[in-house]
């Protein structure tokens, strides 16, 4: 902008950031197969795996039941709070397998932006998005198949006035998200794979199936690690000078 330009501006609008806003490429998909490899893995045990830093905060969970399964890569977004102008700049650069990854600060007064929006980039090989904030036009969404993953739903479709970035490093959930890594949901929660250490994550997961009833579980397994904690409960009550029953009443 112009000197003059920038004199004429209105002083309601506010002061323009000495920091321009950044728009940075996608990196290079990760390799079909190793995606695979993440689709059927039970959740809590990769959220084990990665660990609480990479495990997002419950508040962010799917806006609709039953949601379908989130596997794609982060297309990050860090949007001014109250303004979604960044979010469909993003939807112009989804690539297949992309996840948007949007860091509205837990601003929920209005949606990043609705289902119209995502129809194109959905054609285009979005896989779903996860937004610390809020969201609207669930049950069309929900229609589609779209996993959704928010804080919760807002009607008002909010300003589109103030630029803000794309794949850069973006706080979501409370988890620090590069462009590029992993992301993972379903009903048990989101969890994010740096994309360096995707393979190593993926190596450690073990091959589950889900339980249908009390004798799909190894029972002998499960008794002697009840009983391992049994013991090193007394043993935590008893250093802290308590005393238990020794046997049930």
């Amino acid at each position: 902008m112009s000197q003059a330009a920038s004199q004429r501006r209105s002083p309601f609008m506010g002061h323009r950031p000495v920091i321009p806003p950044v728009v940075n490429p996608s990196p290079a998909p990760l390799p079909e197969a190793l995606l695979e490899r993440f689709r059927d893995a039970y959740l809590p045990d990769l959220s084990d795996a990665v660990g609480h830093l990479y495990t997002m905060s419950p508040v962010i969970r799917p806006l609709y039941h039953p949601c379908p399964r989130l596997l794609g890569q982060a297309l990050t977004v860090k949007a001014p709070p109250g303004d979604n102008l960044t979010v469909h700049g993003a939807l112009t650069m989804v690539q297949p397998g992309d996840v948007l990854v949007i860091d509205w600060r837990g601003y929920v007064e209005g949606c990043a932006t609705g289902a119209s929006s995502l129809v194109v980039p959905i054609e285009n090989g979005l896989r779903g998005a996860v937004v610390d904030g809020a969201w609207r036009d669930v049950g069309e969404l929900r229609a589609l198949g779209f996993p959704l993953f928010a804080r919760c739903v807002a009607a008002f479709s909010p300003p589109k006035d103030r630029p803000g970035e794309i794949n850069v490093p973006v706080a979501c959930g409370g988890v620090v998200v590069h462009p590029g890594d992993l992301v993972v949901g379903d009903e048990e929660g989101v969890v994010v794979v740096p994309r360096a250490w995707a393979g190593r994550v993926a190596d450690s997961l073990r091959s589950y199936r889900r339980p249908r009833s009390i004798g799909d579980f190894d029972l002998e397994k499960l008794r002697q690690g009840f009983e391992e904690k049994q013991i090193r409960f007394r043993e935590v009550v008893n250093d802290h000078g308590g005393s238990l029953p020794t046997s049930p009443p």
